[in-house]
């Protein structure tokens, strides 16, 4: 597997039986990453307003120049476009690991599901 084919750490770290402690663990973890992610993007989010917000204050009270005209050149400033860039690799990153929680969600329903039929299976083939 070359460097480019590697996997992502939360699918090498994924549990390969059905043990429910180790699950656990493992989702607590994934769960974690979302949670931490999302928070890091919504308080980005709420900067990006408040610095949108200061920026046409600021346009308004020294350029004397109306507030539309004010918000036309704040969104060009470079300080919100600084903060929009941060807005953007935050929300990226946010998605990446709700996916990768769904993901790994999914995937332990998977193995519950084949642990489940293996038992069945096994059972099954005890009887005869």
């Amino acid at each position: 597997m070359s460097k480019e084919d590697t996997l992502d750490k939360y699918i090498e770290h994924r549990p390969k039986v059905f043990d429910p402690d180790k699950i656990l663990v493992y989702l607590n973890a994934l769960d974690k990453n979302k949670i931490k992610a999302e928070d890091d993007y919504e308080e980005v989010k709420d900067q990006m307003q408040e610095q949108l917000d200061y920026i046409i204050t600021e346009k308004v009270e020294n350029l004397k120049c109306s507030i539309a005209l004010a918000k036309v050149k704040a969104t060009n400033d470079d300080r919100y476009k600084d903060i929009r860039a941060t807005y953007r690799k935050r929300k990226a990153y946010f998605l990446l690991k709700k996916v990768e929680a769904n993901n790994g969600h999914s995937y332990c329903e998977n193995l519950k599901q084949k642990s489940i039929n293996q038992l069945a299976i096994d059972k099954l083939t005890l009887k005869h």
